[in-house]
Formats: structure tokens, C-alpha cells, sequence
């Protein structure tokens, strides 16, 4: 199972409805074991079912669910690009950085 069809056919949230084919169940309950980032996506998925009425809440929360439990979606948006920046900062930084070293020692 891979993140685009967990994508396009909405897998997180129809596995926490139980509306999934057993075998697809079972793929996915594979996959999210290893994944961090469909775990995320499970947990996320559990909070707008939540919030929208449509499963109760559970007991208890990890700190991450609560925190992101807690943020609108403009937040959650906002937090992903400052991530996505980071990330491509860093890289660009620490390049920028060795060729300024390297550039000091001729």
C-alpha cells in the first residue's frame, strides 16, 4: 500500500470507521506500523472525526494529539511550510557554509 492510494481513496479515515475490505485492513495496518508519516496521518484523521461528531473521543491523547488537536487548519498549514522551509534551508546552509571553508583555505 502506498501514500498515494492512501491518499486518493481516503484509507486513514475509513479505517477508523471500519469500512475498509479485510485485506485492505490488513494491508494498511502493515504499512502504518512502519510509517511514521501514515501514523500522522491515522492521528490526524482521527481528530477531524472527532471534531465533526461522527466517532467519540478516545482515551487518552498522546501530547502531540492533544497539541495538534488544538490548532486550526491555517496553524497546521502554517507549521507544515515552516517545516518544508527548514528543511530545505539546512541542506542549502551547510553547502553554503563547506564551500565558504574550502574557498578560505586556497
Amino acid at each position: 500500500m502506498d501514500h498515494r492510494y492512501i491518499d486518493e481513496h481516503g484509507v486513514a479515515e475509513r479505517y477508523l470507521e471500519h469500512l475498509l475490505a479485510p485485506q485492505e485492513h490488513e494491508a494498511f495496518e502493515a504499512h502504518v506500523v512502519d510509517c511514521q508519516e501514515c501514523a500522522d496521518r491515522l492521528l490526524l484523521a482521527q481528530i477531524f472525526l472527532e471534531r465533526k461528531g461522527a466517532m467519540p473521543a478516545s482515551e487518552p491523547m498522546p501530547k502531540r494529539a492533544q497539541f495538534v488537536a488544538r490548532l486550526d487548519p491555517w496553524q497546521l498549514l502554517l507549521i507544515a511550510v515552516a517545516a518544508a522551509l527548514l528543511l530545505l534551508a539546512a541542506p542549502t546552509a551547510y553547502f553554503l557554509f563547506e564551500l565558504a571553508r574550502l574557498s578560505g583555505r586556497r
